[in-house]
């Protein structure tokens, strides 16, 4: 189980990365994996009317650069608002990318790290996407552990301006069977 797990988070955010460059015209993010997220007890967010737009970003980059060693990519300076259940946890992520390539669908907020490579302060991010049969995946790093859900229900808005998923966590994940709900406004 140990390999399956690290593959898994070794190969975390590919597929929102790469859709995410790809809506950007870029190449495709090698491997990477988001960093686990910052180890508190209760995780929450100011909302953004609450939060000024310099103290918003510092919250979303962890006060990273996207330069140190092992940061992919930094997500957080569009104007996506993400809401994300975790169980009883719960963290407004501000400042995400939603990008459309094809009849593909994703989301990206926050810092994107290379497991192995990033030893910096642990970051959170959430990557969203929509898969051919219909239903969704859903990467996730809060409060220091990983959450992986594979065949999410995924509802997506006429206009793509926004998204539901929910679903479980899957073995591999920090916490299995874990339920996960993601709402996204682009």
């Amino acid at each position: 189980m140990a390999g399956r797990t690290s593959a898994l988070r070794g190969a975390g955010l590919i597929l929102g990365a790469g859709l995410l460059a790809a809506g950007c015209g870029g190449a495709a993010a090698p491997p990477a994996v988001a960093g686990p997220g910052p180890a508190t007890a209760a995780i929450s967010a100011a909302s953004p009317a609450r939060t000024s737009p310099a103290s918003a970003a510092a919250a979303c980059t962890g006060g990273l650069t996207g330069t140190e060693p092992g940061v992919i990519m930094v997500v957080c300076g569009g104007t996506a608002t993400v809401h994300v259940q975790v169980g009883s946890i719960s963290k407004d992520f501000t400042g995400g990318q939603c990008h459309v390539v094809g009849s593909r669908w994703s989301m990206t907020d926050g810092v994107i790290t290379e497991q192995g490579t990033y030893q910096g302060r642990p970051v959170d991010v959430v990557s969203v996407n929509n898969q051919a049969s219909g239903r969704g995946t859903i990467q996730l790093s809060l409060g220091g552990r990983s959450y992986f859900v594979d065949n999410a229900s995924f509802d997506l808005s006429d206009g793509k301006k926004s998204a539901h998923l929910r679903g479980k966590t899957t073995p591999e994940s920090d916490s299995p069977g874990t339920t996960v709900t993601v709402d996204v406004a682009c």
